[in-house]
């Protein structure tokens, strides 16, 4: 049962994350019809935090 509660709880963040970068998604024209594309990039407000956050955790991690 354990596992199984699990694998539910991965498959909720896994959704969550698509559902949250799914705007970022953007198709090439000529690609439309295979979904290809590329992911827009966050912004660098948005990357400057998450280096700070792994800064913060590498910091505790090493006292």
């Amino acid at each position: 049962m354990a596992a199984a509660s699990q694998v539910q709880k991965n498959l909720r963040a896994a959704m969550r994350e698509a559902l949250r970068i799914q705007d970022r998604f953007v198709a090439e024209p000529r690609f439309a019809k295979t979904g290809r594309g590329y992911l827009k990039s966050e912004g660098v407000s948005t990357l400057s935090k998450i280096k700070a956050n792994l800064r913060r955790k590498t910091a505790t991690r090493s006292k």
